[in-house]
């Protein structure tokens, strides 16, 4: 088994609108700081996903991109859903939740059948969400800004990760306002940013479960300091600004 960590980026070009590139990089950056080998493989449509994956990440698009790509993720259902019930790290943002969901209803137009990877569905809406969020999870707060007019219903056996602290959040779960839906090691969210870099804590739970599952030690350390430094100048700055402010939602 190779040491090298192996993280994927599926369809950069048409689902990496929100800064996606930068959750893979934060991925790769943390690792080699730890003295981990990795690489980023990008993958588009009717390219195959390089074997031993460790890491995938799926970024956000609008409702054009996601029907452009929906027939190749169809083709590699069976691989992620194997690659999800055995444990891999999986986080899709955005549009590429969506299309891992059960189904998407959009406000025109056919319903489109997701993979029915993450048990949930999801409803568009005119009412647009838009504004930083505080979401609270087992793993610290997750901080990042949310931008979509969808609502997710979770089905049997959704795992809610995070409950929003500030903000509006994707669902509703247990009377609050929930965000991030977690399957095994595999995580669907609307929070952007890219949220990985500005939320290290999260980045390193991804990574301390992909490396424990190849068989290699790692851990944050010293040279992980400034970036969370950075990371954490960022976080207080947002904090402040959303206690600060009273962000609405935007009709459409």
């Amino acid at each position: 088994m190779s040491d090298t960590v192996r993280i994927i980026q599926l369809y950069p070009n048409e689902l990496g609108i929100t800064g996606d590139r930068g959750n893979a990089r934060s991925l790769q950056v943390r690792l080699e700081r730890g003295g981990v080998s990795a690489e980023v493989h990008r993958v588009s449509a009717g390219e195959p996903i390089p074997a031993d994956p460790d890491i995938l990440v799926f970024g956000n698009g609008p409702l054009s991109a996601m029907r452009t790509v929906i027939d190749d993720l169809r083709s590699r259902a069976t691989q992620l859903s194997d690659f999800v019930a055995d444990g891999g790290s999986l986080l899709a943002v955005g549009g590429s939740a969506e299309l891992l969901s059960a189904s998407v209803e959009p406000l025109e137009g056919a319903p489109i059948e997701g993979l029915g990877i993450f048990p949930f569905r999801v409803q568009r809406t005119r009412e647009r969400k838009v504004g930083y969020i505080l979401v609270d999870t087992a793993d610290g707060r997750v901080i990042g800004f949310e931008d979509h007019a969808s609502r997710w219903s979770l089905g049997n056996g959704a795992l809610p990760y995070g409950t929003v602290a500030a903000g509006r959040g994707s669902f509703e779960h247990a009377g609050s306002a929930g965000e991030i839906v977690r399957r095994d090691n595999a995580f669907a969210t609307n929070v952007q940013g890219p949220v990985l870099p500005l939320n290290p804590h999260w980045t390193d739970a991804i990574l301390a479960t992909a490396t424990s599952r190849r068989g290699i030690v790692w851990a944050s350390g010293a040279s992980h300091v400034p970036l969370d430094e950075y990371a954490g100048g960022a976080r207080s700055a947002i904090e402040r600004l959303v206690h600060g402010k009273d962000f609405s939602s935007i009709g459409l």
